[in-house]
């Protein structure tokens, strides 16, 4: 894969690109921090589980499990791999030297808006859960 930080002659780097790259970058180790906080809801989750007994308060308890679950194994998985494929989409336009691929940039836009809409999901179910376990502690 082609460095895009490197400086040659073989590369057109303009600052438009590397800007995308270092948001690309940004959201990947998001990604990675998502993941580990959610092991670490699930852990809480489960510790607090068997003090849970109103059919209310395990309702809510489910539906964190649920949002944990399709977070930590399938959305983020998902996202993680779209943003991978977009480096090599920007990879393969310095290795060409065709930065004139309007679909690219299109999908840059659409994908840093997907994932800033996640992040302030994620960041309200994060307070939301942290609210609700709070009360058995």
């Amino acid at each position: 894969m082609i460095s895009v930080t490197a400086v040659t002659d073989n590369y057109i780097l303009q600052a438009p690109l590397l800007q995308k790259h270092k948001h690309t970058l940004e959201w990947l180790s998001a990604a990675v921090l998502w993941k580990r906080e959610l092991a670490f809801f699930q852990k809480l989750l489960d510790r607090y589980a068997p003090q849970i007994k109103e059919p209310d308060d395990r309702k809510r308890l489910e539906h964190f499990q649920n949002v944990v679950i399709y977070y930590r194994y399938e959305l983020i998985d998902k996202l993680t791999g779209q943003l991978r494929l977009h480096e090599k989409k920007l990879a393969e336009m310095l290795e060409t030297k065709d930065e004139t691929k309007v679909e690219y940039f299109k999908e840059h836009e659409g994908l840093m808006n997907e994932l800033q809409a996640l992040s302030d999901q994620f960041a309200q179910n994060k307070s939301a859960l942290y609210s609700f376990i709070e009360a058995f502690m």
